[in-house]
């Protein structure tokens, strides 16, 4: 049995990818395409999403950004990844 989760996050692909090998110190991992990753028993599948609209002149990119697990329930690593994923507000 696989338990997923998932996570909506306001950045790029291209900024996803660039922070990869920072949020995955430590773990081996592999890219499978430009979408999917694999880290260990963990497989990450992400998803472009359409723009969250601020203003006619302002809009966020935004990711769907799903996990699933084949082995244990996944809360430690995604705690790990929500750590690496944080970013400073005001």
């Amino acid at each position: 049995m696989s338990i997923r989760a998932e996570r909506i996050s306001s950045m790029g692909l291209e900024e996803f990818r660039r922070h990869i090998p920072l949020a995955l110190r430590g773990f081996d991992y592999r890219w499978i395409d430009g979408h999917c990753l694999e880290v260990g028993a963990i497989t990450i599948t992400v998803e472009e999403l359409p723009p969250l609209s601020l203003s006619r002149l302002l809009s966020l990119p935004r990711l769907r950004i799903a996990f699933t697990f084949g082995e244990g329930d996944g809360a430690a690593f995604l705690a790990h990844w929500d750590r690496a994923f944080q970013r400073g507000g005001g």
